[in-house]
Order: structure tokens, then C-alpha cells, then sequence
């Protein structure tokens, strides 16, 4: 039976450590603003391009508005630091969706942590992701498509 000398034991944990990488669960908080009151929060985090374009969220979050609220405060979880697309979308009318018009245009508020450079086009996951690490904050301004 082979022994292990206790001199090599720092050695092995950091190999361990290498090998094993421990990531730990971080938790932002986001603000959601709009300039039209009431209805439901609906909050969806993407982590990968692919995810993002096929609505595969790592985190999700709902809030019901007052009627007279403008504004609303979110805690999520997410898996580890990285890279992610934080989206939302404000259901005025309670189905549970983002509605559109013919043309597919967002006929309710919507916004993402990071402003898109385009309304003419839907945002790729490249153009919206942000870099969360420990307890951040950030802060959705929700809008209507006429008003981006």
C-alpha cells in the first residue's frame, strides 16, 4: 500500500482544485424600469448564442406590477460568473407572451441588460452580452419598439 507523504499534500489539493474547478453560484440583482405602468415582469438569462436563439434560459424570474408601478427589483441566481444575455419583456395584457403585430415587431415593452445597436433587426447574443461576476446590478429600461 502506498502511503502519501503529507509534504505532497498541498501539491495534490491544487491538482484536485485544477482538475475540478469549483464555481460558485452568483447572484445579481436587476432593476426593471418602464415608462408604462402595471402588467407581469417576465426575465429570461442566456448563457450560450445557441440557448438564446432557441429560448433555453439558465435562470428566469416573474414580478407582478402594481398598477401604478413603474418599477421593479429582481434577485437571480445564476450558475458561475460569465458571459450572459439578460432579457425581458412586460405582458400588459396577461397571456404570458410578448405580443406582435403582423410584421413580428414587439408590440409590448421589452428591454435587455445591454441596449441593442438595432431595432431593424432582432440582436444577436454577441451584441447583448454582459459580463457578470459577484454581486452586480444592472438595469433594464423597458421600451416600446417605437421607442428604442
Amino acid at each position: 500500500m502506498h502511503r502519501i507523504n503529507p509534504r505532497d499534500l498541498p501539491l495534490l489539493f491544487a491538482i484536485i482544485a485544477l482538475l475540478f474547478p469549483f464555481h460558485t453560484p452568483q447572484t445579481v440583482n436587476v432593476e426593471v424600469v418602464s415608462s408604462t405602468a402595471g402588467g407581469e415582469i417576465y426575465l429570461a438569462v442566456y448563457d450560450s448564442a445557441d440557448g438564446f436563439e432557441n429560448d433555453d434560459h439558465v435562470a428566469n424570474a416573474r414580478h407582478l406590477m402594481g398598477e401604478e408601478a413603474l418599477r421593479a427589483e429582481l434577485d437571480l441566481s445564476l450558475p458561475r460568473a460569465g458571459r450572459y444575455v439578460v432579457a425581458a419583456f412586460q405582458d400588459l395584457n396577461g397571456n404570458g407572451l410578448l405580443d406582435r403585430n403582423f410584421l413580428g415587431v414587439p408590440t409590448e415593452p421589452y428591454g435587455f441588460g445591454k441596449l441593442p445597436p438595432s431595432k431593424w433587426r432582432a440582436p444577436s447574443f454577441g451584441e447583448l452580452v454582459t459580463h457578470i461576476q459577484g454581486a452586480d446590478h444592472l438595469v433594464i429600461e423597458m421600451r416600446h419598439w417605437k421607442d428604442y
